[in-house]
């Protein structure tokens, strides 16, 4: 039973995907290198049923195991179909004996989160006001921060609890275009030009970050004795 860690990246993606671009330097090195055959790791592409925007619908699809392609377009699960309890992946982690903790730095009420946690069986909930002084990036608190936040949750934890935690973050929010004091772009796509070329390397300047924080996570568990899967999937 080892202790299971769930990030949904808000809005990541790998953009290459789509087309070939050129950029002044790697804007994700860890995670390509763990798509390269990273020891112990496990890879592959995310589908998911929305495209930019409506995150609550893929963290509906993820921890129930229930499809949108059922609900009426422009459905939005957590606001208009869990009036009650659930079976849930949280719930049941719980029920064999797991502590199901849900993070997401942002508003409570946000697609009903405050309420649909509890339905879906999560024990603890962390919110934007549960981050002590977190770094903000534009105007998001940072991967980093809620990944701090998992860390000192696992080192407050008993020798014997097992740890499910789902943490939803918000660094990555659209939109790209306005530009900020506090984050300075330092990716940039060689020979690029268009209208949204400046969105575009604002959003590969926050994935840069995104990877970043998200190497110290695996590298503080690589650390520890005792086994945790880590899984991260991009939400839109």
């Amino acid at each position: 039973n080892p202790n299971i860690i769930v990030i949904m990246n808000e809005s990541f993606c790998d953009p290459a995907v789509l087309t070939d671009f050129e950029t002044n330097q790697d804007y994700m090195p860890f995670i390509h290198s763990l798509l390269e055959g990273g020891d112990n790791v496990v890879s592959g592409y995310a589908y998911p049923s929305v495209c930019g925007g409506n995150t609550a619908n893929s963290e509906f699809e993820f921890l129930t195991g229930l499809s949108m392609y059922f609900l009426p377009t422009g459905s939005i699960a957590y606001q208009q179909y869990i009036k009650s309890e659930l079976p849930a992946l949280p719930s049941q982690l719980s029920s064999i004996g797991y502590t199901s903790v849900a993070m997401h730095p942002y508003y409570p009420k946000g697609w009903n989160r405050d309420t649909v946690y509890d339905d879906l069986g999560f024990e603890e909930k962390y919110f934007k006001d549960d981050f002590r002084n977190p770094e903000i990036l534009r105007t998001y608190i940072s991967d980093w921060t809620t990944y701090q936040k998992i860390i000192e949750r696992y080192e407050q934890k008993s020798s014997d609890e097992k740890l499910f935690m789902f943490d939803v973050t918000m660094q990555n929010h659209g939109s790209y275009v306005k530009r900020y004091s506090n984050f300075i772009p330092d990716v940039s796509i060689l020979g690029g030009k268009g209208t949204y070329l400046k969105a575009t390397e604002q959003y590969l300047s926050l994935i840069k970050r995104s990877d970043e924080a998200f190497k110290q996570l695996v590298d503080y568990f690589e650390k520890q004795s005792e086994p945790t899967i880590i899984m991260m999937f991009g939400d839109h």
